[in-house]
């Protein structure tokens, strides 16, 4: 296949590309946002921000047309993307494993 660079095609793939990491990271920070200081518009935000990543992936699919996005998704999304925010998103969970005594000594919670 092969992709002829418009301006509109160009800013599709651009969309598609943040969509996951806007997504994910957006609702993972403002949810532990949400946990540390336990102000509920910071949850509000999480699920704001994972709605707001869809959105963004149907305006860079409309504006990549169908084709376009579904060879941006599956061969670099798909790819190099979503495991780069599962490592992510692991390391962030690890880390707050082995710190999670000084997360909750905070909030006064018993971290164990």
């Amino acid at each position: 296949m092969t992709i002829k660079f418009t301006t509109e095609v160009i800013i599709g793939i651009i969309l598609i590309a943040i969509n996951v990491p806007v997504g994910w990271l957006g609702a993972a920070l403002f949810g532990y946002y949400g946990q540390k200081t336990g102000r509920k518009i910071f949850y509000f935000l999480s699920v704001i921000t994972y709605a707001l990543s869809w959105g963004i992936l149907a305006l860079g699919v409309y504006l990549c047309g169908k084709d376009y996005a579904e060879y941006i998704i599956n061969n670099y999304v798909v790819k190099y993307i979503v495991p780069l925010i599962a490592v992510i998103l692991l390391v962030a969970i690890v880390l707050m494993i082995i710190y999670r005594k000084k997360i909750f000594k905070n909030k006064g919670i018993s971290g164990d």
